[in-house]
């Protein structure tokens, strides 16, 4: 039950918005961070493929564009590019567990620099898969992984979520995860920022 565990580290690094600057009114687009095996393999003349950040439009506009004034920068990928991006048999077990293939998912992720706070936001969406299915795989990988914060209900910006504290490291983080049919919205960030985040979301 880790798979969705692994999914989500991957949607995490996804997420974590590059902020070059040092101005914490000009955030720069999100970046991906891809994993060590993500290197893509070379096309026949040499060059490598490139990878759409316009996968799923539907979905990255269901953020909204700003949070606290700041603008939210949103990029997706379709699931059969984010299965190149992490070639794990983790991602086909999940896939098998819902009964949904690469091309059923996509992803969308992002985020802003407000205040010196970081506010990142994804979403992973499984076409055809039930929200219970998909909140029930997450809660229960997330037991199972042990070392996660554990997870509490409430209801925040009008919406049914799971919260933790991870104190994991340096600066501990708030993590937000809601369900909403088959999409998995994950948020990390202030309680303030989250919020208006959440009262966005359909």
């Amino acid at each position: 039950m880790k798979r969705i565990s692994t999914l989500l580290a991957v949607l995490l690094a996804l997420v974590a918005p590059a902020c070059a600057s040092g101005e914490a009114s000009s955030p720069s687009p999100a970046t991906p961070v891809p994993t060590p095996s993500a290197t893509p393999e070379p096309t026949q003349d040499g060059a490598l493929p490139s990878i759409d950040f316009d996968g799923d439009p539907e979905l990255a506009g269901r953020f909204p564009a700003t949070v606290a004034g700041e603008p939210l920068q949103i990029q997706s990928l379709s699931g059969d590019a984010f299965a190149a991006a992490d070639p794990d048999p983790l991602f086909d077990g999940f896939l098998e567990a819902v009964g949904a293939e690469a091309t059923d998912v996509s992803v969308a992720f992002g985020g802003a620099l407000i205040d010196d706070q970081t506010l990142t936001a994804g979403a992973f969406r499984v076409r055809g898969a039930a929200e219970e299915d998909l909140e029930r795989e997450f809660i229960a990988a997330s037991e199972d992984a042990g070392d996660a914060p554990p997870l509490g209900e409430q209801t925040i910006g009008g919406k049914d979520v799971w919260t933790a504290v991870d104190e994991r490291g340096e600066t501990p983080v708030q993590v937000f995860v809601y369900t909403n049919g088959d999409t998995l919205y994950f948020i990390t960030g202030s309680l303030e920022h989250a919020t208006e985040l959440l009262e966005a979301l359909p």
